[in-house]
């Protein structure tokens, strides 16, 4: 019976993207091998929807966070005191996500080194993790992990580069050297170079920037089937707008007017969720006879209905929206990954990329009444949707790793 492990990275920031993947691949090995025994090593929110989906579930160390504390120490830290913490690289990223401290070092390498030495897994699959890549190397298992250009510590994009004073890296060498292994550089070494025999891609090669390598493995799209679980019955009458536009640098509050104030009473059928964001207060009240707020809704079936989307430029909701001809318009903020697959996806001319000042409600009607009749856009879609069609999805990626 062949034994695998899932470890989406844990952090204070979770990411409901990495778990849907992983949970994807999950159901595709569990249909073709009913007898593989599958755990999950996770926390939070993602814990909770690995736990739904119906798998066993080892919580693990969550650090704690307090990101008005972490600004305060990058600014006392500056050289020049008016300058401003920010995050110029991957790297800054995984500090505000909570990895870099020696205790969640220590305590999460305790508990990966213990559960890997109990459940004895024949192959670990990870995401964004830091730990179980030096898990993995230690205790001689092999390693996966699902990833794309804006894993790797070289990315750069958008400002964003590997070019950072710091790399974060001082309390995982202090482990490696324990260990008598291979010191890093950068944490983001850990992502996907370190120690991972392959890397699953869950997108196409147009919609990335990666030299060709035989550790990528293409899939195209990879996303779970009913991994919402809802009473969603929505009768569609209009053609249908799907915004999501999750937690970005247009918050809830002022979306929610926007979207008001550009679609009530128009042509539209216009459906706004936030995927379970706790800022945005799906309000019965604010619901009309053609824009419905929802607070969780199944992506899948909205966006095989929808028409065109509005959204926060995330891999997977970027990924589906050309997978099912969704022509989008995307708006996402100061974020280095959203604005990469935002840029690219406009440059393969299968969504807009306007700008956040262009957020605004005579912008949005103006342009979805111009989209959605736009023929350039649907044979672009057209081309692009059958090439993430045949990548074989979370399907190839379970054939690979019980084959492994």
């Amino acid at each position: 019976m062949k034994r695998i492990l899932f470890a989406p990275g844990i952090a204070s920031i979770e990411a409901l993207g990495s778990i849907t993947r992983l949970i994807a691949i999950a159901d595709e090995i569990k249909r073709l091998q009913k007898d593989c025994s599958i755990m999950f090593r996770t926390a939070g929110r993602e814990a909770d929807y690995a736990a739904a989906c119906g798998y066993k579930v080892v919580q693990g160390y969550k650090p704690e966070f307090d990101l008005q504390k972490m600004l305060q120490q990058g600014n006392n830290n500056s050289r020049n005191s008016s300058n401003k913490f920010n995050i110029s690289s991957l790297a800054d990223v995984m500090r505000l996500k909570g990895l870099i401290s020696e205790e969640y070092v220590q305590n999460t390498f305790k508990e990966e080194m213990e559960l890997v030495e109990s459940f004895k897994p024949d192959l670990i699959l990870g995401e964004f993790e830091t730990l179980m890549p030096i898990v993995a190397k230690k205790m001689d298992i092999p390693y996966f992990c699902t990833g794309g250009t804006s894993s790797k510590k070289d990315f750069s994009k958008f400002g964003y580069s590997n070019k950072t004073k710091y790399g974060y890296e001082e309390s995982y060498n202090e482990l490696l050297k324990t260990l008598n292994l291979d010191t890093i550089e950068n944490i983001c070494e850990l992502n996907q170079d370190y120690n991972c025999s392959k890397v699953f891609i869950p997108s196409i090669s147009e919609l990335e920037a990666l030299e060709d390598s035989s550790r990528y493995i293409f899939l195209g799209s990879v996303t779970p089937k009913n991994f919402i679980k809802s009473d969603f019955n929505f009768e569609k009458k209009r053609p249908l707008i799907y915004v999501y536009l999750s937690a970005s640098q247009i918050t809830p509050a002022i979306y929610e007017k926007v979207i008001l104030d550009a679609f009530l009473g128009s042509e539209f059928d216009v459906i706004v969720t936030a995927g379970g964001n706790p800022s945005f207060k799906s309000n019965v009240s604010s619901n009309t006879s053609n824009v419905h707020f929802m607070s969780m809704v199944p992506s899948d079936k909205v966006v095989e209905m929808a028409d065109i989307a509005i959204h926060h430029g995330g891999q997977n909701t970027t990924v589906q929206c050309i997978e099912n001809e969704v022509p989008a318009i995307i708006f996402p903020g100061n974020h280095f990954e959203r604005h990469f697959n935002a840029e690219k996806a406009s440059e393969i001319g299968c969504a807009s990329n306007p700008g956040i000042n262009n957020f605004n409600s005579e912008f949005l009607l103006k342009t979805c009444r111009k989209i959605i009749n736009d023929n350039e856009f649907k044979q672009n879609l057209k081309i692009y949707s059958a090439k993430i069609k045949s990548g074989g999805g979370a399907v190839k990626a379970a054939d690979f790793i019980l084959n492994y």
